[in-house]
């Protein structure tokens, strides 16, 4: 199993995964998902505009995946996110609007009062690695530090992306009923326009919910369950609001195919194959060669390409090659998880993964390694240790850190609540290369399969080879490429 593949399964042990529900008659009512004070059920059916950004999610949607697999929905934040639930509620929403969609899942990555700031090292290391089609950000924090998770997203991934404005809390109780006031825990029209600058889907929960309260004389305090938190019926309200944006606009914002589009195997302009030694199926869809030293050569622009072929009994194998030198010589890293130890000082009521390093930056001369952080005192001293580079210098988690090798770059600014670390804690995560050198085409039975072959390239021009090994047949069918709309 391969580094790369080792990682995404770790990732499904991390964090929560929630997949669609099926309904055997009707669930009896629970109170908590009943309006409050007899107000009548809350709807939010879609509008021409809404989804306009979502355009590529749509097309999934609807046309599904070749060969199949889940849309992939990410959130990450703070309890507003948690709050929000496992995903059951918007996948069934989103499942009334679009019945016979692929299977949806649905990842998050929550923490006690983590605001925009600190959840850009969980975008940078969960998120992104995880390439999602959809990524659901409803948190709090300063409009510029989720425009700075929102550039990592959008250099990076050809995901949608959902930001809504929040409920209303006991504190914005001072500007009530104004949504579009500025309050302590986000600025709405400067949001509004932050993600009207990036494409991002906007999400008038907040303006939503007004109208609807006020129009069944609600208070604020009758959609929490504390001075700040959500009820399970406004956390359902919310979730419909979300749901309604996963719509076909009237005008789409882009064009899908700007992002992720298909090469096939046989007849595209941006492919050759070596001359004489690829057949074509019957049905035209794909090529076969088992000659050693067959080739495929593919142009393409993104940070991204997939092989979609056939697995066979008797299938072969193929080299890849990536901008002329060999897959596995490629420099393209990412980073896993910062992952505290389960043994290290409790500090309520933040969990340790709250009191990490949240996100590292990787430098020069990258070594895939397992990399370990050690605190050696109660003030925020640490040492580096690589498990093929040994020690790599020791620092504080107060200062900016580069270590000896110059692989590994630590920014105190996205280190959260180092003093409340002790001596002994320990946080690991793994430097990995995001491409594959080699494809298997051989399996049990003829299935149609996909592989990431490259990822996390810089967004431009490259070029592709598979070299068949000789070894058996293998069926190309197509590739796919990813573009993020940002460079």
């Amino acid at each position: 199993m391969s580094s790369t593949t080792t990682h995404r399964a770790t990732l499904a042990v991390l964090v929560a995964l929630c997949l669609p529900m099926t309904a055997y008659g009707a669930p009896t009512p629970k109170p908590d998902l009943e309006p409050p004070k007899g107000a009548p059920e809350y709807e939010a059916p879609p509008r021409p505009t809404d989804g306009a950004d979502m355009a590529l999610t749509v097309e999934k949607l609807q046309k599904g995946f070749d060969p199949p697999r889940p849309l992939l929905i990410w959130a990450i934040g703070s309890s507003f996110t948690n709050f929000l639930g496992g995903g059951d509620q918007l996948i069934e929403a989103i499942r009334q609007r679009w019945p016979d969609a692929p299977e949806i899942v649905y990842k998050k990555m929550v923490g006690n009062s983590t605001s925009y700031h600190f959840t850009r090292g969980w975008a940078r290391h969960l998120v992104i690695p995880d390439q999602p089609d959809v990524v659901l950000i409803y948190n709090f924090g300063r409009t510029e530090e989720l425009e700075k998770v929102i550039v990592d997203l959008r250099s990076s991934t050809t995901a949608d992306i959902v930001v809504p404005t929040l409920h209303w809390c006991v504190p914005h109780k001072g500007v009530w009923p104004d949504p579009e006031a500025r309050n302590s825990h986000q600025d709405p029209v400067a949001l509004r326009e932050m993600c009207r600058k990036h494409g991002v889907e906007f999400v008038e929960s907040r303006r939503e919910l007004t109208e609807y309260m006020i129009a069944n004389h609600l208070e604020v305090e009758d959609l929490l369950v504390d001075s700040v938190h959500q009820s399970r019926y406004a956390a359902k309200m919310i979730n419909r609001n979300i749901a309604r944006h996963f719509h076909r606009a009237e005008q789409p914002g882009y064009d899908p195919r700007s992002r992720q589009r298909r090469v096939e195997a046989e007849g595209s302009s941006q492919t050759e194959a070596s001359p004489g030694d690829w057949t074509p199926s019957e049905d035209g869809t794909a090529i076969t060669a088992a000659k050693q030293g067959s080739t495929i050569s593919v142009r393409f622009t993104g940070n991204r390409i997939d092989l979609i072929g056939w697995r066979a009994p008797q299938g072969g194998s193929v080299e890849v090659s990536i901008d002329g030198r060999p897959a596995d010589q490629t420099p393209v890293f990412y980073a896993g998880y910062v992952q505290p130890d389960r043994a290290n000082a409790p500090a309520p009521p933040n969990p340790p993964r709250d009191r990490s390093p949240h996100s590292v930056t990787l430098g020069a001369g990258i070594v895939p390694q397992a990399w370990t952080i050690t605190m050696t005192g109660d003030e925020g001293g640490y040492q580096l240790v690589g498990s093929v580079t040994g020690p790599d210098g020791e620092a504080s988690a107060l200062e900016p850190f580069t270590s000896k090798s110059g692989q590994i770059v630590i920014d105190p600014e996205l280190w959260r609540g180092a003093k409340t670390n002790r001596r002994g804690d320990r946080f690991t995560f793994e430097v990995f290369r995001s491409v594959v050198g080699e494809v298997d085409f051989a399996g049990d039975e003829r299935a149609k399969f996909r592989v990431r072959l490259v990822e996390n390239l810089p967004n431009g021009p490259h070029s592709l080879k598979v070299v068949a090994c000789g070894d058996g047949p293998v069926i190309v069918d197509a590739f796919e490429v990813f573009e993020p709309p940002m460079k």
